[in-house]
């Protein structure tokens, strides 16, 4: 499968009436694919866009080894596919002013997961010794739309700054 090919069956299952759905069977085709891996731009860790619009953003990501990230939303879907690696994934819920812990979940070479619009969470890639190489896929402008994050214990609700949460602006 070619990066066009990928975003045009992205494009074409995010119109589905279960747009995650039919967007994670395409992630779950893509991540197995050595040579569509091949074709993706950037080895270092990073974010590196294949597709920005207003109903969908792709990107590549390179998640760093030791790397975690400080809980955020999305408040679009997201669905996550890993070619190499390992992403943790820890989940919370609003608790007045703040958040609270509800549970988590790992995934590693060929898992896909989708997030829901209402979904918070931190990233980590727990390797010491090899970058998190995935597929992210959002049901959205990912870079433009309005998000937040949470500093600190107890979690204080801010807006989203991309450069505090990825290490990077870009998304």
């Amino acid at each position: 499968m070619t990066i066009e090919e990928f975003v045009e069956a992205c494009k074409a299952a995010a119109l589905e009436d279960r747009a995650t759905a039919a967007v994670s069977e395409v992630v779950e085709r893509c991540v197995g694919d050595t040579a569509f891996l091949d074709e993706l731009p950037g080895a270092r860790p990073g974010i590196f866009p294949l597709h920005r619009e207003d109903a969908l953003s792709i990107f590549k990501i390179v998640v760093p080894p030791g790397y975690v990230s400080l809980p955020h939303d999305h408040r679009m879907w997201a669905v996550i596919g890993i070619f190499s690696g390992r992403e943790d994934n820890e989940f919370f819920r609003r608790a007045g002013d703040t958040l609270q812990a509800s549970g988590g979940r790992s995934i590693t070479d060929g898992e896909v997961l989708s997030l829901g619009t209402q979904t918070i969470h931190a990233v980590g890639n727990p390797l010491q010794h090899a970058g998190t190489v995935a597929i992210h896929v959002y049901g959205g402008d990912l870079v433009t739309a309005e998000r937040s994050m949470w500093t600190s214990d107890p979690w204080t609700e801010a807006p989203y700054d991309a450069l505090s949460v990825t290490g990077t602006t870009l998304a």
